[in-house]
């Protein structure tokens, strides 16, 4: 061993060691058996590799690579023995191949012991794993680095470094604090003892992104838990004393950290624990925000960062001013952390802030320019109203007079009744499909979806109390955030104060013997059940039920079952089968000679009868238990045992109420017990207003009233109608409300399936195993994508603002800023007045203004839909209760992951029922002033909304002007708002269709909200009351402004601002954009930069109507495109049209994030991976990779944003390049997560970079397509038949025509990309530089391009052509024949050819290029002239190159010569000096033969 190698070892024991070990004495020998063994492990670890003698590695470096590799690897492992790697060499010489160490028995005898045990790790680690731990050589620190920078390496590595950063920063904050105050020199030592230990050193700068924001979450987050409470113990023992007035004071004069104090203001208890912990953490040689952000000449927030710059320590040497530096240093990072979470803290204020001062504007400066407009369009004076008015007369006239009945009437003619009316049922059937009410009128569907909104309301209001009790339950028993969101035994315990509010709401306690701050609610909850009662005592009595049912109505609370709500629902196996056993004991304890085996079969066949019955429908649940009852009291059991269910306590058998899912939650008892009574309550008004206002209608008293009715409105062949079933989810039966005397009322079935259930075609399918485990991933993946994104949850907050624009609803009437901050103190729970909150919503709810946001809901209806068990053949093949029991701990309150999940949909409905309350209350102050009576009100119906308003509930109370002002309120913000109940059914299938369609429910509402707005206008605009034409104007002008004027407003101000001219623009989104951004709206935000590259946002991510106008901007963009090189002018109308269509289905028939990634995930014919442009992910046939790629591929496709822009942050951080190439900005990122605000690159250099890889392809493609064709042998036998009659073969020389065509067609494209680049500032240099770097065009294909002229392809060399040669020899042998290549070549033919496309200019379609190629000489160069001259213009602007001016000859008797000096061309080259000079040789050639 090297001398610089030994171990230090302690002499006594050194001494030991070198002693014979019959000479050592007892201390020495028990030294040495003690420490010797170690001692030899580490001297064995250190030891180098073996070495071969000169021999054998000469022979080694003529080995392969790998197996020179492999040998390297055993001489390390056998590094104190090599004798069976020479064993193995050996073997190689001999075979010239060996597996000598693929048994370990071939060297088990000979091999050194130490050498062996490092051999069976080799073996169970693998070649990277041991040269990692084991080896000290180059490939060593080559497979440690790989194994570091590996994902889950740095996983680890980070928060180990961060903890040790947090505790080295801890260390340092006190030694300062000492050496500053006490004059002592710790400080020093710490930094000896605790030295900077820095990933840049393992990393270097633009690597280990992951590890490095682990790192830095670690440390903050201790500092925020762990090193907080250091900190807290810190400055809590030292606040007595002097040092720590002195700290304080210090604290005080500091700008930085007074800043920090100033934001505690806000911040509230969290900031400044906050500061603390960020001062005391951070350490010395860490970079703050403002090193990484901050510029005194950036923009504002640049400027302001620039603030917590820190200051430099080098050269100073004084303890307590070093001491002292290093405090102001960490002072800087506290007041980034105190900035940071006084931040979150002021987003409320901030909101409300922002909100008052864009108030301000928008009633100061738009409002007014807004109104102005409105008065004059919505004036007489000048005669749109008259003009909408005009229009509606005529279309109804011309309807008339074609005979067309009322679309109401459509339904109810029978198929095959005559062309006309089949046509007209069809229509209706299939647009019944796309309607928001299906098979419903408008009137109908209002009043429904008003029942529905009165239903949640009800809910609403209830839980605002409920989670009221929540909160004050958990303050009782000081129970935190983590003990709520885990459930631990603190938040248990809270919980126990539910059984003390449940015997209240039973009246088994007084109100005061509950803690006082549970009072409030509970009064409020018990007042809610009080006033349902008394709401439904007369409804009771009017459905004749029982008077001592009514008396007792409030006293008890409603006793909930799962299988009541949910006929999907599945007792978990161990309730199922307690059930089981509960009936055999019963039955043995009845009948002893029962054998187990027939008890067990009774049991279980009542167990799964009782489950029947409980699934079934068209009964009550009061009817269903008690047939459950009754049917198992058929069995041989006690007759006690249903005692209980049949007395006034009406309560099953424990084992039967877990089998049928009782509900024990009290929050849920009381939950159900008040839906029940509202959706009684409700349903009632609802089912009576229909059946009145529907009567004769939709709605008949019986058969013979309809035929009656079908013959007096000219309908010949009428429908057959069904009775009238409604839906029986609680324990009244509305059946009556649609019965005359013993006889039901009828309808059509589609109308009587749609008031008994809502059931889809899905709803079938989902049955199937395959699909409900699918759908289960499409909602998680949505989820992931929007509720779980904090970048997506903040882009809906501001973006939902242009629902309010769209309908014209700004400035002054409604205030965001409030609605704001009552919704988010709602979420975060942190409502000081429950009443008032309660008071605030429930108008709103009442009316279904709020709470439908279409994702939260859409994602909040998939998740019930998902439980349940699954049917194959009409039979349950899978039960499904443990997927359910999984599915209700990731969505539900039952497990932390469900709860966070809860809360991120509330967070995400408040976006929309932000915009939503501020519509409702904005809608309502514009109706005041226009509508004074009752009788505006009807007629502002008919008007607007095409049926008669009814003044009179269905309870006979009379309806106010306010009433109904509220009632117009909930009914335009459901039309013109995105409302999820509003959905049709064909976007319902679609949304439960799990591969197909994202987010389908809002873009379909988009659609509705836009064809409602722009109808409501009109209708409004028709109207003889000017203040309802000015609100229809509004909404008009709003709809444009949003959809079509504010977007180009926005992007030309950009433009002008950065730069990027529309020039520019388009020839970025013609030629470069990627296909999905081409329709989008690019706004630039910066100016372009050398590389000629700039930044933009995507616009359309951030205008919720962008899939409105975008499939007409995609038709606008192909057109303005122009003609592909291929194409005439037809084929670009019907491209535009296709653009048009893809992208309006695209929504709905696209495959789903869970089938693209699917489908990306199999692999072709080839064995690659591919993503959905195309794009290699991974090849698993040549890549020994693939399996991660695709693992990591999947994980970016279906892991929450979150997570995802967490780890771009981090691979910013850590200066990560992506596959392109592309560094990720940490600005730009960090931006995008927290704002919302997407911000990219625009590189056409790039995109140009990939565009010449495809080109290549398609030029290679051309060529291999020509070899083909020629060597046909068809195609040649037929020439062989044309040279038999004298003629000339024609294969070849039409299949080199077509290869110039295509040819021409590619490179065509070349030049409009080259065309492109010259707009986008590339200079020519530039231009060739990129083309000839990626070796897809020949040198001559380059110059030819950039001139404009296409380069025809050479003649093919046919004496080297082997193919053809051996397809013609076996033509000559299967015809016996004697054909040459020769007699197949018309070389003449092919030299026309290409002295055809000699000259011809680039870009032309097919149909100029004919036209072209037949002009004459004078006319092709004029064609070409311009691009010649537009070259050398280009070339000289970019060079500075200036003609010289040539003297005037004396005497020029020719005028040819004398015209060639008036041009100063050269008479010799018959080019001037400049052509000479920048154009290649290829374009003087052309310049020569146009100009001679």
């Amino acid at each position: 061993m090297d001398e610089t190698q030994k171990i230090k070892i302690r002499p006594f024991l050194q001494k030991a060691l070198d002693t014979d070990p019959l000479d050592r004495t007892f201390l020495e020998k028990l030294a040495v058996g003690i420490y010797g063994p170690g001692i030899e492990a580490r001297e064995d670890a250190n030891k180098p590799s073996a070495v071969l003698d000169d021999a054998y590695s000469d022979f080694v470096l003529e080995l392969p690579a790998e197996v020179q590799a492999d040998v390297d690897r055993y001489l390390n492992i056998f590094r104190n023995d090599p004798t069976p790697v020479i064993q193995f060499l050996d073997e190689y010489k001999k075979e010239g191949y060996s597996d000598y160490f693929k048994d370990s028995k071939n060297f088990t005898d000979i091999a050194d012991k130490k050498d062996l045990g490092r051999f069976a790790d080799f073996n169970f680690l693998g070649k990277g794993s041991y040269d990692a731990l084991y080896r000290k050589d180059e490939a060593g620190d080559k497979a440690r680095q790989k194994v570091m920078e590996s994902k889950l390496t740095q996983a680890v590595i980070g928060p180990g470094q961060g903890l040790y950063t947090a505790v080295r920063g801890t260390a340092e904050t006190i030694s300062a604090l000492s050496d500053l105050y006490l004059d002592t020199e710790t400080l020093d030592n710490v930094q000896k003892a605790l030295p900077e230990m820095s990933l840049d050193d393992i990393y270097g700068e633009d690597a280990g992104g992951v590890a490095k924001f682990t790192s830095l979450l670690t440390q903050y987050g201790t500092g925020f838990a762990v090193a907080q409470k250091i900190a807290k113990k810190l400055f809590g023992n030292v606040a007595k004393t002097k040092l720590a007035q002195k700290t304080a004071a210090v604290a005080a004069t500091n700008k930085a950290a007074n800043y920090g104090v100033n934001l505690a203001k806000y911040g509230g208890y969290w900031v400044l624990p906050a500061f603390a912990a960020d001062t005391t953490v951070s350490a010395t040689g860490q970079k703050s925000v403002g090193e990484i952000f901050g510029d005194e000449s950036g923009n504002f927030l640049e400027r302001a960062l620039a603030n917590t710059k820190l200051e430099s320590l080098e050269g100073i040497t004084n303890p307590q001013e070093y001491a002292a530096a290093v405090l102001r240093n960490k002072l800087k990072f506290g007041t980034e952390g105190t900035a940071f979470l006084g931040a979150l803290k002021l987003v409320g204020p901030s909101v409300k802030t922002l909100s008052t001062g864009s108030g301000v504007i928008l009633s100061n400066v738009v409002d007014p320019a807004l109104t102005g407009m409105t008065k004059v369009l919505a004036s007489e004076r000048t005669g749109i109203p008259q003009l909408f008015r005009g229009i509606s007369k005529v279309a109804d006239k011309a309807l008339t007079k074609s005979g067309i009945p009322k679309s109401d009437l459509w339904k109810y003619s029978e198929y095959g009744a005559g062309v006309k009316s089949s046509i007209l049922r069809a229509i209706d059937q299939f647009s019944q499909n796309f309607k928001s009410g299906g098979p419903f009128n408008v009137q109908t569907r209002n009043e429904l979806k008003k029942l529905d909104g009165l239903n949640k309301s009800a809910k609403k209001s209830t839980d605002i109390f409920l989670k009221d009790l929540d909160r004050q339950m958990y303050k009782l028993a000081d129970a935190g955030f983590n003990d709520i969101l885990f459930n631990t035994n603190t938040a248990n315990s809270a919980l126990r104060y539910w059984s003390d509010v449940l015997e209240y709401m039973r009246g088994n306690l007084k109100l005061n013997k509950l803690p006082q701050s549970l009072q409030s609610s509970s009064f409020a909850v018990r007042k809610l059940i009080d006033d349902y009662t008394l709401e439904l005592s007369p409804i009771l009595k009017t459905m004749n039920v029982k008077d001592d049912i009514i008396k007792n109505m409030g006293r008890y609370l409603h006793q909930g079952y799962e299988i009541f709500k949910n006929n999907r629902y599945r007792a978990p196996k161990e309730e199922y089968n307690a059930a089981i056993d509960y009936f055999v004991k019963l039955q043995k304890s009845f009948n002893k000679n029962i054998s187990p085996s027939d008890a067990k079969f009774e049991a279980t066949a009542l167990v799964n009868r009782i489950l029947s019955i409980g699934r079934s429908e068209g009964s009550t649940p009061a009817q269903r238990l008690k047939a459950i009852a009754n049917a198992a009291q058929e069995l041989k059991i006690p007759k006690t045992t249903f005692n209980k269910f049949f007395s006034d306590e009406q309560t099953l058998p424990d084992a039967i109420a877990k089998l049928l899912g009782k509900v024990e939650d009290p929050k849920q008892i009381i939950m159900d017990t008040i839906v029940e009574m509202a959706h009684t309550a409700n349903s009632f008004k609802a089912y009576r207003e229909i059946a009145e206002f529907g009567m004769d209608n939709f709605i008949f008293k019986n058969r013979r009233a309809y035929l009656d009715w079908a013959k007096k409105n000219g309908i010949t062949s009428p429908r057959e109608v069904v009775d009238i079933k409604v839906a029986k989810p609680y324990n009244l039966d509305l059946q009556k409300i649609f019965r005359t005397g013993k006889e039901p009322m009828v309808t059509l079935p589609e109308i009587a399936k749609a008031m008994k259930d809502n059931t889809l075609i899905m709803d079938q399918l989902l049955k199937i195993p395959f699909m409900k485990s699918a759908l289960a991933i499409k909602a998680g993946i949505q989820m992931n994508k929007t509720v779980l994104s904090l970048m997506t949850q903040m882009r809906n907050i501001t973006t939902a603002a242009m629902f309010a624009t769209a309908n014209g609803h700004v400035g002054s009437g409604a205030s965001v800023a409030d609605n704001f901050r009552i919704l988010f103190d709602d979420l975060v729970g942190k409502t000081k007045d429950p009443k008032k909150l309660k008071e605030i919503l429930e108008e709103a709810l009442d009316n279904g203004a709020i709470d439908s946001s279409t994702i939260a809901q859409e994602l909040e209806q998939m998740i019930p839909e998902l439980m349940g068990g699954s049917k194959l053949g009409g039979k349950t093949v899978i039960q499904g209760t443990t997927s359910d029991n999984i599915l209700a701990h990731l969505f539900s309150n039952k497990g932390a992951l469900g709860r966070v999940v809860g809360k991120s949909m509330e967070a995400y409905q408040l976006g929309d029922n932000l915009w939503k309350l501020f519509g409702y209350n904005y809608v309502k102050s514009q109706m005041k002033p226009a509508l004074r009576n009752l009788d505006d009100v009807k007629k502002y119906f008919r008007q607007v909304y095409k049926y008669d308003f009814k003044p009179v509930r269905a309870d006979g109370t009379k309806k106010s002007l306010d009433d109904a002002i509220k009632e117009i309120s909930g009914i335009e913000i459901r039309d013109t708002y995105p409302n999820y109940s509003m959905i049709p059914t064909f976007v319902q299938n679609v949304r439960k269709f799990p591969f197909a369609g994202n987010f389908v429910a809002f873009v379909s509402e988009m659609y509705r909200n836009s064809f409602n707005i722009v109808r409501g206008g009109m209708r409004k605009m028709q109207s003889d009351n000017p203040y309802i034409r000015q609100i229809g104007a509004r909404q008009l002008i709003g709809w444009m402004t949003t959809v079509g004027i504010a977007t180009p407003v926005v992007l030309d101000s950009a433009q002008k601002m950065t730069g990027i001219t529309e020039e520019m623009y388009n020839a970025y989104k013609d030629r470069f954009a990627p296909p999905y951004e081409k329709a989008s709206d690019l706004i630039p935000v910066t100016q372009q930069k050398e590389d000629r590259s700039w930044k933009a946002s995507n616009f359309s991510y951030l205008v919720p109507y962008a899939d409105v106008a975008g499939p007409v901007k995609a038709a606008i963009q192909r057109f303005r495109q122009g003609k592909d090189t291929d194409q005439d002018t037809v084929d670009l109308f019907a491209a535009s049209a296709k653009a048009f269509v893809v992208r309006s289905l695209e929504p709905f028939l696209a495959p789903s994030i869970m089938a693209e990634t699917a489908l990306e995930l199999t692999p072709d014919s080839k064995g690659i991976f591919r993503n959905k442009n195309g794009g290699v992910i991974a090849d698993y046939k040549n890549d020994p990779d693939w399996f991660s790629k695709i693992m990591y591929h999947a994980y970016r496709k279906v892991t929450p944003t979150t997570i995802r822009s967490a780890e771009e942050i981090g691979q910013a951080i850590g200066g990560d390049l992506s596959k392109s190439a592309i560094k990720r900005d940490l600005f730009d990122t960090v931006l995008k997560v927290f704002t919302g605000f997407s911000i990219t690159k625009q590189d056409p250099y790039t995109s140009m970079r990939f565009k010449l890889g495809t080109y290549s392809g398609l030029l290679s493609d051309a060529r291999g397509a020509f070899q083909r064709d020629i060597n046909n042998a068809t195609k040649l036998q037929r020439d062989a038949r044309l040279i038999i009659r004298g003629l000339d073969a024609e294969t070849i020389a039409n299949e080199y025509d077509k290869l110039q065509s295509n040819n021409y067609r590619v490179l065509s494209e070349v030049y409009k990309d080259v065309q492109a680049l010259r707009t986008l500032n590339f200079t020519e240099r530039e231009i060739k530089d990129l083309l000839s770097g990626r070796r897809a065009l020949s040198d001559k294909d380059v110059s030819m391009v950039m001139s404009g002229t296409y380069n025809p392809e050479n003649l093919p060399n046919f004496k080297k052509d082997s193919a053809l040669r051996n397809t013609i020899k076996n033509i000559n042998r299967e015809l016996q024949t004697n054909y040459t290549v020769n007699d197949f070549v018309n070389r003449a033919k092919l030299v026309e050819i290409r002295k055809k496309y000699m000259t011809v200019p680039l870009g032309l379609s097919e149909e100029d290029r004919e036209e072209f190629l037949r002009s004459t000489p004078e006319r092709k160069i004029e064609e070409l002239m311009p691009k010649i001259d537009e070259r050398i213009k280009k070339i000289e602007e970019q060079t500075g190159s200036v003609q010289p001016v040539i003297p005037a000859a004396p005497f020029l008797p020719d005028p040819q010569i004398a015209n060639m000096f008036a041009a100063n061309i050269n008479p010799t080259t018959g080019l001037t000096q400049t052509e000479s000079a920048l154009l290649s040789p290829e374009e003087q050639i052309i310049r020569q033969r146009l100009r001679t």
